[in-house]
C-alpha cells in the first residue's frame, strides 16, 4: 500500500495541497514504512521549462503545459495525476474545492487529518487500517 503526503519540508503536511514543494510518498507492508520517496510537485512551479530535480524519481517530460486559470478562480491539477497515480490514499490537512474536484475526477482517494506532522499522520493511519 502507498499512502502520500504533501510537504514543503519532508516532515510536516503543507497547508496547501495543490501548492506543496513536494509529496512524500510512503510504501507500508504489514503496518512498518519499508520505503519512501520524495516527486517533486510541478504544478507548484510556474516555470515548467526548469526541472528542480532532488536527486529522487525523475518522472521524465510529457506532462504538459497546464492552464493557472480555466474559469472564475479554477485551476488544473493534471500534473498531479501522473505523481500520485500509484498511490492508494493521498492524506491532507485540507483539500480546496478545485483540488477536491481534481481528486475525485482522477480517482484518487483521499482523507484529511488534523495532524500537522507526517510521523503522527503516518501512525494515525496505520492505526486506523489494523
Amino acid at each position: 500500500m502507498k499512502i502520500s503526503f504533501p510537504t514543503n519540508d519532508r516532515k510536516t503536511i503543507a497547508k496547501r495541497t495543490g501548492r506543496c514543494k513536494e509529496f512524500a510518498t510512503y510504501e507500508i507492508e504489514d503496518s512498518r514504512v519499508i520505503n519512501v520517496e520524495y516527486f517533486e510537485n510541478t504544478h507548484e512551479h510556474h516555470d515548467h521549462g526548469h526541472g528542480h530535480g532532488h536527486g529522487q524519481h525523475d518522472h521524465g517530460e510529457g506532462h504538459g503545459h497546464h492552464d493557472h486559470k480555466k474559469g472564475e478562480g479554477e485551476h488544473s491539477h493534471d500534473e498531479m495525476r501522473d505523481l500520485l497515480k500509484d498511490v492508494d490514499v493521498l492524506i491532507v490537512g485540507r483539500v480546496g474545492k478545485f483540488m477536491k474536484k481534481s481528486l475525485d475526477g482522477f480517482g484518487i482517494t483521499h482523507q484529511r487529518t488534523k495532524k500537522l506532522e507526517i510521523q503522527e499522520a503516518i501512525d494515525e493511519f496505520l492505526e486506523e487500517i489494523d
